[in-house]
């Protein structure tokens, strides 16, 4: 499917609008909604000329009172220009910028290229827990005879890993077998062979309006690939929004995070299914990021896999090491069926013939001895950091904004102003290096009142940070810079 263009006629809006009328409120507001997401995802281009009040209103079977209450809500806000009565266009806060045109690099703000500052609070990088530090001080001893016999070239992955991996990946509820598995150099190099193995010049892929900076740069190395963003707000992905959206755009991929990155929230399991369903009406390739899915902050557990939920869905299941284990150790894995993962063997084979043997065999040592222990620990550290983090942020007393994670290594903060970016630059300036929230978003003037603090650090360097984030803040805010944004924040 191709997005819509510069003119669109009431059926084929109408064909788009999936089941719109559901759900709570007036029926013009959820009218109003539904053409505002498809806006906002990219779905309805800039510019883009909708039908009149009356032929839309044929189309859809409702009255012209209803579209033209919808169409004055959507001027109102800054989705629609033109006047009542004629048709009018999309606003140009809805445009998503051309992959192939981008010249900001998404992963450059999570990576500190200068002098080492006071505090980096850009990489969501741990340090190596203990059984890291004890593992790699045995190597010898974890290497079994048979591999100073061999080559050590395994393009897939060392047979041990393998089967290390779809081990954990069944304590997870997911039928594994390690012919369905891939090792890859971390979790960024998975994400971007998916990408490139997805890629259809004619369909479009679905990711999260904000997320990982990392897979808007493997897309974004597909040239000019359409994107659809998924809908976020503060708390998390909005599943029903995206369902429609899914249903109605037929993406060819949609990338979801499991504890969203950055926003650090769950959609559970009802939420899953109802994404699952989407996609299978859709015929969409669902590809979870479960990167982060281990650091659930909370006494519940961790949402069910999508692969576990419904293994008649097509689930490629994204994972690593590296947020339990060790930034360190790149160590990452693709789940998915046999026939992509034999495509995708044959092209990490391609790039780099395979990761190095002995940090494969010391993974997979890990995986089967050590990491649901390790995976505590770092639970432990986390819900201690985050404690020290939200308590500095509340008792500096700068009016910013939270809400606890369900899991993962990050706080999304809002400030008072859309001054972020302002902000990073300033903090970065004076020692203190954090990611402005627009470095998670694909489009323009998204999370612009945003940052992202990750709490790896201990509880002692996060209380410093924040008390020099809080000093920089208050000169930040004298100095003036700060504006008001027009038209409806998103992210």
């Amino acid at each position: 499917m191709q997005h819509l263009t510069r003119q669109v006629t009431a059926q084929h809006l109408a064909a788009r609008l999936f089941a719109w009328r559901d759900g709570p409120g007036p029926l013009y507001l959820r009218l109003a909604e539904a053409l505002r997401t498809l806006a906002e995802a990219g779905a309805i281009a800039t510019g883009t000329r909708l039908p009149s009040e009356r032929t839309l209103a044929l189309a859809l079977r409702v009255s012209r009172n209803t579209v033209t209450a919808a169409y004055r809500q959507l001027r109102d806000t800054g989705w629609l220009v033109g006047n009542q009565g004629a048709a009018p266009r999309v606003g140009a806060v809805t445009r998503v910028p051309e992959c192939a045109t981008a010249a900001a690099d998404p992963l450059a703000a999570l990576f500190v290229d200068r002098d080492r500052p006071r505090f980096d609070l850009t990489a969501a990088s741990p340090t190596p827990a203990p059984a890291v530090i004890d593992a790699l001080g045995r190597l010898p001893e974890l290497m079994p005879y048979s591999a100073y016999r061999e080559t050590g070239l395994h393009p897939g992955g060392h047979p041990l890993l393998l089967e290390a991996i779809a081990e954990h990946l069944r304590r997870d509820g997911i039928a594994a077998h390690p012919d369905e598995i891939v090792v890859t150099n971390g979790a960024q190099q998975a994400l971007t062979l998916v990408a490139e193995a997805m890629h259809r010049p004619r369909r479009p892929t679905a990711i999260e309006a904000v997320t990982f900076p990392g897979v808007i740069d493997a897309l974004r190395r597909r040239g000019r690939a359409q994107l659809i963003t998924l809908p976020v707000d503060q708390d998390g992905l909005r599943v029903e929004a995206a369902a429609r959206l899914i249903r109605a755009t037929s993406p060819i991929a949609a990338y979801i995070t499991t504890f969203q990155n950055p926003t650090g929230r769950a959609i559970g399991d009802v939420g899953g299914e109802r994404l699952l369903e989407a996609a299978l009406d859709a015929k969409t390739a669902i590809v979870e990021d479960r990167v982060l899915a281990d650091l659930h902050l909370r006494e519940d557990a961790a949402p069910t896999p999508f692969a576990a939920l419904r293994p008649d869905a097509a689930v490629t299941t994204v994972g690593s090491v590296s947020k339990v284990l060790w930034g360190g150790l790149r160590i990452g894995w693709i789940h998915t069926n046999r026939t992509l993962a034999a495509h995708l063997r044959a092209r990490r084979r391609a790039l780099d013939l395979g990761g190095a043997a002995p940090m494969q065999l010391a993974a997979a040592w890990l995986l089967a001895h050590h990491y649901r222990d390790a995976g505590a620990w770092r639970v432990r550290r986390l819900r201690e950091s985050l404690a020290a983090l939200t308590a500095a942020i509340t008792a500096a007393d700068l009016g910013w904004e939270f809400q606890r994670p369900a899991g993962g290594p990050n706080l999304w903060v809002r400030l008072p102003q859309p001054t972020a970016r302002d902000f990073a630059e300033l903090a970065s300036r004076e020692g203190v290096a954090v990611a402005a929230g627009d470095a998670f978003a694909l489009t323009p003037g998204t999370a612009v009142d945003m940052i992202r603090i990750p709490f790896f650090l201990p509880p002692a360097d996060l209380e410093a940070a924040v008390a020099a984030l809080s000093d920089i803040w208050e000169r930040h805010r004298r100095q003036g810079r700060h504006h008001r944004q027009s038209g409806p924040q998103q992210y």
